[in-house]
């Protein structure tokens, strides 16, 4: 089953990858742009690309241990740009991924026997997997071909994007008298963001780049922190023109591998209470360009959204059925019910995460640090914990009515501006809403400013799905 371009049954993958063993196959598309060529190994029924193999689960955004193991096996040293496709072959559970990465020394000697082929050329030689050849055939629509780049192209997905960005982080630390001890290492690519990291005397310091739609993080992280630096990391240094951010490491430990409940518990009230004191300064928030979304706007867009087929993917397995949509429809006046009734309980727009989860928390020696603010927005606050609650019971199986818990937790800052009971039904009532407004910020600003829509497609459908089960 090809998965290439990505996965068109999300659903079933995420199945495949939590029933291991599986194998892991990784193959690199080594070409040069300036003269039109990538780079091909004899093998056993045809040609093949650069390749590797790995018992080790790895995340398709990742792509540091691509550059390793290119480094390792082959003495190249590149920049891995982005994955262009996946495949999954069912008899042999062999989980395979094709990437497209530049080479640093344009002076490299490949390995004995192998070719430097052309789009010509490519057509007419034998693949030992013949399913890549319109990969292959893409790189070179991509970079090879001298064509206008889409203005939605993720800058770190074009060449020569890493030495910019090396020597920017070379460049801000030495200003900053923070010598590094080790090379720059590019560690994630896709078109939400790219990460570097870059090893210094005072720990490893992170590196992170983010698209234009997303590009209120740099500034929005460094007013966070001037305001709560308890709670925020300050970047050690910002370009908001181009998305960059520097930040040094935070001490302690994800939340998402600390056993104890009553951590997690504080770690909600501490985010409830970042949540209430950034509503005094929402000016500053807006100053740094986070986006408005509020109640109104979201009651606003549900029609467009429910009117928008084509988004919810009909005729794809993680994509909408028929009756999904018509469901949705069919709930369309409940969900403008649910806004209004919403808005009428009075809790005042602020910092909505947009991303929320335990692995976005560090628990420290000091409290908590929130961490990745690129989807946030200024909206109802309780949208922040949908992702957070969502499947709370298979992290705690033991713990008695560990949402509710939870859930009061978070509440418990927020007692003094709605009592109790009320503060309860607002907070479920604005569950369902979250996946709207999830749903909303998909179709309206993150899908039409990607290039590669695989990557993130089953969002939309995934958030409609939810919208579904919550308001049920």
């Amino acid at each position: 089953m090809s998965i290439a371009c990505c996965f068109s049954d999300n659903s079933t993958l995420n199945t495949m990858l939590d029933q291991p063993p599986l194998s892991y196959e990784y193959h690199v598309i080594l070409g040069r742009p300036a003269r039109a060529e990538v780079l091909l190994l004899p093998g056993e029924g045809g040609w093949r690309l650069p390749n590797f193999f790995t018992a080790e689960r790895r995340s398709w955004q990742d792509v540091g241990h691509v550059n390793w193991a290119i480094a390792d096996r082959y003495a190249a040293t590149v920049d891995t740009l982005r994955c262009a496709a996946i495949d999954y072959e069912r008899e042999s559970e062999l989980l395979s991924k094709v990437y497209a990465a530049a080479l640093r020394d344009p002076a490299w000697c490949p390995p004995e026997g192998a070719i430097w082929a052309g789009r010509a050329e490519l057509s007419a030689i034998p693949l030992a997997l013949p399913r890549q050849r319109d990969v292959i055939a893409e790189w070179f629509d991509w970079y090879a071909e001298r064509v206008p780049t889409p203005a939605s192209r993720a800058p770190w997905y074009k060449l020569g994007w890493h030495a910019r960005a090396d020597a920017w982080v070379r460049t801000t630390l030495e200003s900053l008298g923070i010598a590094l001890i080790g090379p720059v290492e590019h560690l994630r690519s896709w078109q939400r963001s790219a990460t570097l990291r870059a090893p210094t005397e005072r720990g490893d310091v992170s590196f992170k780049a983010v698209p234009a739609m997303f590009g209120h993080e740099p500034a929005l992280t460094a007013a966070l922190a001037a305001s709560d630096p308890a709670r925020i990391a300050a970047p050690l240094a910002i370009d908001p023109a181009r998305g960059w951010m520097l930040t040094p490491a935070v001490p302690g430990h994800s939340l998402d591998e600390q056993p104890e409940i009553e951590l997690w518990e504080a770690a909600l009230r501490s985010f409830a209470e970042l949540q209430i004191a950034s509503v005094a300064r929402l000016a500053d928030l807006r100053a740094a360009g986070v986006p408005d979304r509020p109640l109104s706007q979201l009651a606003a867009q549900i029609g467009p959204l429910i009117a928008d087929v084509a988004a919810t993917l009909p005729g794809r397995p993680a994509g909408l059925s028929d009756e999904h949509r018509a469901a949705l429809a069919d709930l369309a006046p409940r969900f403008y019910e649910m806004c209004a009734e919403l808005e009428r309980y009075g809790l005042p727009p602020t910092i909505e995460h947009g991303d929320f989860w335990a692995g976005q928390i560090i628990a420290g020696p000091n409290g908590f640090t929130f961490l990745d603010w690129s989807d946030s927005s200024i909206s109802h606050p309780f949208f922040s914990l949908l992702l957070f609650l969502i499947e709370i019971e298979d992290h705690f199986p033991k713990v008695p009515s560990v949402r509710e818990r939870l859930r009061d937790a978070y509440l418990d800052p927020w007692a003094t501006h709605v009592p109790r009971p009320q503060l309860e039904r607002a907070f479920e009532l604005a569950q369902p809403l979250a996946a709207l407004h999830h749903a909303i910020t998909y179709q309206q600003v993150v899908l039409p400013n990607m290039e590669v829509a695989w990557e993130m497609e089953l969002m939309l459908p995934f958030y409609l799905k939810m919208l579904l089960r919550l308001t049920a």
